[in-house]
């Protein structure tokens, strides 16, 4: 039986196109890997505050170093709402064009007034605080659709003209702020009445009807091993038919993903019982790069030249996860030989994974970024070095699945590569 793999991909690429160059999909995709420095250092934080030994730990409470170690992470991990709102509304923006500065500054003008405040007393009589509820984990959602709904509307009012335009004499910041005015003027209002209604709702505010209508039943429906089965079929099936699965399956499931691992650092920094097993974190520990660093160390040993010449020039990028020497240069799109473990890999190594966190082998991760990171130090950034050393007991299964696979291609290899000699002497 032959698959017609032109067909299909003549078939499925619109449609894939369509969902990987959807604008606002890729604001919000862009938005939170800009906002990804401040996210590293929140995490860095909080396992310099949280590591868990003992004298450690008595020191830097005796010293009154643990306080000053939450205030890096009160700003971006308890604060990461306020983050991804300007990051997403600037890079939508951009998306069309516009700088992105002034969206950005109204969408966290926006998200502010939506959000309750508590009255207080103050040396200057009665103060609003803005508590720190809605600013992290539980305010992501809200941060999202505020920032795509300012960052529209700007370019809305913009590209259709209402602005105040200034002479070409005018230096070019004062002529910008001249011409934001009438998009402040018009957003800023909007967000005040929407305000208003919720505040007068059983709800109280937006953010709890966002959280109870859409962030609370779309992490169930993402936060479980069914989803992250699923996400790596269908990123693996598209990667096997030349199609960038992953960027594909994360413009769905980073805004899901991310939230879940955000409330999950939170957790961790403040010595909480972590409330999350499954989230971005988890995807990319227990795959590191589609287990593809088991074929790579295979071909170290490979008969054939091809296979090991490809091995000693991936391997060093493969440590660190980077996985594109060993796709294209094997290659594994278009391959049948290897589209069994390459499909199904990921699948059994998130099994794995999963089943040794849910019987306490290994603990949740801590929700840490750690793109970019090698092996076993990934699983040392989330919290724990038994994660890290489950990591290291992957690879070798890892090299398990692919071996059958490789050896029946590396010996295909190398008979060609034989025959090639012979027919020269």
């Amino acid at each position: 039986m032959s698959i017609n793999v032109q067909g299909i991909q003549r078939k499925v690429q619109p449609g894939i196109n369509k969902l990987s160059s959807n604008r606002y999909l890729k604001a919000i995709m862009g938005g939170m890997m800009t906002a990804f420095p401040a996210t590293m250092v929140g995490a860095l934080a909080s396992l310099l505050k949280s590591f868990p030994v003992a004298p450690y730990q008595d020191f830097i409470t005796s010293h009154g170093i643990s306080k000053f170690l939450q205030l890096p992470i009160t700003f971006t991990t308890n604060f990461l709402a306020v983050i991804f709102v300007y990051c997403i509304a600037n890079s939508l923006a951009e998306t069309f064009d516009e700088k992105g500065t002034i969206p950005g500054v109204l969408a966290l003008i926006s998200f502010f007034m939506i959000t309750p405040t508590q009255a207080t007393k103050s040396i200057m009589g009665e103060a609003q605080i803005i508590p720190m509820d809605w600013l992290g984990a539980t305010g992501i959602f809200s941060a999202i659709i505020v920032a795509l709904v300012t960052a529209r509307l700007y370019v809305f009012v913009v590209k259709k003209g209402w602005t105040i335009k200034m002479p070409d004499s005018v230096p070019p910041f004062i002529k910008e702020s001249f011409a934001s005015l009438v998009p402040g003027l018009i957003i800023v209002p909007i967000f005040i009445i929407v305000a208003a209604i919720f505040s007068n709702t059983p709800y109280g505010s937006v953010h709890q009807f966002i959280y109870s209508f859409l962030q609370t039943p779309l992490q169930h429906l993402g936060g479980n091993i069914g989803a992250l089965i699923t996400v790596a079929i269908i990123s693996q099936l598209l990667w096997a038919f030349g199609i960038h699965g992953t960027m594909v399956a994360f413009s769905v499931m980073m805004p899901i993903w991310s939230a879940l691992d955000a409330a999950q650092l939170s957790a961790y920094s403040a010595g909480k019982p972590l409330p999350n097993i499954v989230g971005l974190s988890f995807f990319m520990v227990y795959t590191f790069g589609g287990t593809a660093l088991g074929l790579n160390i295979l071909m170290l040993k490979a008969k054939s030249q091809r296979f090991k010449t490809l091995g000693k020039l991936s391997i060093v990028p493969g440590i660190f996860g980077i996985t594109e020497p060993i796709i294209f240069g094997t290659p594994l799109v278009l391959n049948p030989v290897f589209a069994i473990p390459f499909v199904f890999g990921n699948v059994i190594s998130l099994i794995v994974g999963y089943i040794a966190t849910v019987v306490h082998l290994v603990p949740a991760p801590a929700g840490v970024g750690v793109m970019g990171m090698p092996i076993f130090v990934q699983g040392l950034l989330q919290g724990s070095w038994r994660i890290g050393v489950l990591q290291l007991a992957l690879v070798l299964l890892w090299i398990v699945i692919w071996y059958p696979f490789f050896r029946m291609a590396d010996n295909k290899a190398f008979e060609e590569e034989s025959g090639v000699v012979q027919q020269t002497v």
